[in-house]
């Protein structure tokens, strides 16, 4: 069974972070320069918060909000949610599912490694669906 390690083997640790009392709309800039749908919200070395484009549509859009004058800290969902490098693909998929998240950075004690997206994942479990098919297709044509 696959692990995130292998995830962010790939992928690499790249994690966008922007502080706390960053504006919404620098944090929503700097989303859509590197195409990504969140940042994490650091202070110093540590995790205080993860703002999404959810955050973003909820908190600021919706209820007309400025993005220019509201601090990234006023609507940033916190606590943040983390896997471990040693979680299985399968584990992060049903805490995605059941905290209605669709990213979770990756942390080994308190030093972070990287983030998964909910794509990341489907496209890990699709890499590996599509293995056991040749797998089991190369099995059967030998079969005969």
């Amino acid at each position: 069974m696959s692990t995130i390690s292998e995830i962010i083997d790939r992928k690499g640790g790249l994690v966008l972070a922007v502080k706390q009392n960053d504006s919404v709309f620098d944090a929503i800039r700097l989303m859509a320069e590197v195409n990504v749908g969140a940042v994490l919200v650091t202070e110093e070395k540590s995790i205080i918060g993860i703002f999404t484009e959810r955050d973003y549509l909820q908190k600021i859009a919706l209820n007309s909000r400025s993005s220019r004058n509201t601090e990234v800290k006023e609507v940033m969902s916190s606590p943040v949610i983390t896997a471990t490098p040693h979680d299985s693909v399968r584990q992060c998929m049903e805490t995605m599912t059941s905290c209605r998240c669709r990213h979770l950075p990756v942390v080994d004690g308190e030093e972070l490694l990287g983030i998964v997206s909910i794509g990341d994942l489907v496209k890990k479990l699709l890499e590996e669906k599509e293995s056991e098919i040749e797998q089991l297709s190369h099995y059967i044509a030998g079969s005969y």
